[in-house]
């Protein structure tokens, strides 16, 4: 019954994003959304899909954090980046910046937070490190901010 729970929780999830990413709540965006609980479901029932999800995936107040630090992160990069347009000042670096999450979804999550700020880029992940595309070269790799993110996701993910 707690894994039927799991998949319900994680479906809705899902579901809740894509009716947020087309901005609409008609029923046909509601209606197509509905494939994201219902599958998991299917799947689970299958076999073909497990959720062994740690109870701390289930924290609120971890995921408003993460999310309200992804969304300051994002509001910031895009006043930095608009300036950046305007006045063409860039200093475009790759950097190398040391991975301390080890479960996959905690480094999915950290990837498309990386990626969904204006001005970086997720570029790819070798072994313990991830490297980053930044429209302006940081003095210290550390100044990024990923730290307290990756705080966030290893307390969410273990």
């Amino acid at each position: 019954m707690a894994r039927v729970l799991a998949a319900c929780a994680t479906g809705a999830l899902l579901w809740g994003l894509w009716v947020l990413l087309w901005r609409s709540p008609h029923w046909p965006v509601v209606l197509s959304g509905a494939v994201f609980p219902v599958g998991l479901i299917v799947l689970l029932r299958s076999g073909r899909v497990s959720l062994n999800l740690p109870l701390s995936a289930f924290r609120i107040d971890l995921w408003l954090l993460f999310f309200g630090l992804v969304a300051f992160r994002v509001a910031l990069a895009v006043v930095r980046t608009g300036y950046a347009a305007i006045s063409g000042h860039v200093s475009p670096a790759i950097v190398a910046i040391p991975m301390t999450l080890r479960s996959e979804i905690g480094q999915l999550l950290l990837l498309w937070a990386i990626t969904v700020t204006p001005g970086t880029i997720a570029l790819l992940v070798e072994k313990d490190t991830v490297y980053i595309h930044c429209l302006h070269r940081p003095s210290d790799p550390q100044s990024l901010g990923l730290s307290r993110l990756m705080w966030l996701l290893e307390r969410i993910w273990g």
